[in-house]
């Protein structure tokens, strides 16, 4: 089945999911009587997600590796993840929390402690972490609040939700950091690539060389590449590349803005030059990935 990527509005739709606010976040159980849930193809879905399972279990397929999940296992998706369900028991239920790309990315710089997110995306071998069953109720029940506030719309309902969200991410850096053994002291590679990355999701549309990382960080920029390839096994430009390809798929996919534009948004020296960069990484030109979406 082909592999494609998929907003949050499009898997809402998908799954005729109702707890949806501004289709920038969802939040609500998943089990056998949710719409479509047998036909899940291998999707990049330009989204964070929380799957804590509650009852039951499921076989999902990251990477085209299959790992079955059961109760109180919480799995976190991020948008580099290829992920599909397999299969499920009758009887499986869980939460799923969903939160659009670029609203996460704005969520991790609020707080240096989110920046332990990407480091253990890019480290992890197994986005599974099993929690205490105490800690699976507690997360449940703020999950739950979420998909409450999102159906019952309230005045102060954007600031709630904000707040929610940002209760469920620090209780889900728990386990992480837990997984992680960040609760001893980072060793200091560790601590320039989380410095790294968060320089990199307030300035990745502007700057597309780690030069500008560097100085940041008071360091050259062939010890911050050392340090990224000795973190992570992968290149400062990996890292910035996928972001700038990802958010120019968005741009391209999602809105009506002339090429002209999204190149000058994406800070390229013109049209060509994102249309050399786009097509070194997608294979095709910015305007036939923005013809071939449309005639689907």
């Amino acid at each position: 089945m082909k592999e494609q990527i998929i907003r949050l509005s499009e898997l809402a739709d998908y799954h005729q999911i109702k707890e949806v606010y501004e289709n920038r976040v969802a939040c609500f159980e998943m089990n056998s009587q949710l719409v479509n849930i047998d036909t899940i193809p291998p999707v990049f879905a330009d989204i964070f997600s929380v799957v804590l399972v509650q009852q039951g279990s499921a076989t999902f397929s990251l990477n085209y590796r299959e790992q079955t999940v059961a109760a109180d296992d919480m799995l976190l998706f991020w948008p580099s993840l290829l992920v599909s369900l397999t299969r499920q028991s009758s009887n499986f239920k869980a939460l799923h929390l969903l939160c659009e790309r670029t609203l996460f990315e704005r969520l991790l710089a609020t707080d240096p402690a989110y920046r332990q997110y990407p480091l253990f995306f890019c480290q992890t071998q197994s986005p599974i972490l099993h929690l205490h069953h105490a800690m699976a109720e507690t997360l449940a029940a703020d999950l739950q609040q979420i998909a409450r506030h999102i159906v019952h719309p309230s005045p102060y309902q954007e600031g709630i939700l904000h707040h929610l969200l940002h209760v469920v991410l620090l209780q889900v850096l728990e386990p992480v950091a837990l997984r992680a053994h960040s609760h001893t002291h980072l060793s200091h590679p560790k601590q320039l690539f989380q410095q790294f990355i968060g320089l990199l999701i307030a300035h990745y549309k502007q700057e597309h060389y780690i030069g500008f990382y560097a100085r940041n960080l008071s360091i050259s920029p062939s010890y911050l590449s050392r340090i990224i390839r000795k973190t992570t096994g992968k290149t400062a430009a990996y890292f910035i590349t996928g972001l700038l390809h990802a958010e120019a798929c968005r741009l391209l996919l999602h809105t009506d803005l002339p090429i002209q534009t999204i190149a000058d948004t994406l800070n390229f020296s013109d049209q060509s030059a994102f249309g050399k960069f786009f097509k070194g990484n997608a294979g095709v030109s910015p305007q036939q990935y923005r013809n071939r979406a449309v005639a689907k």
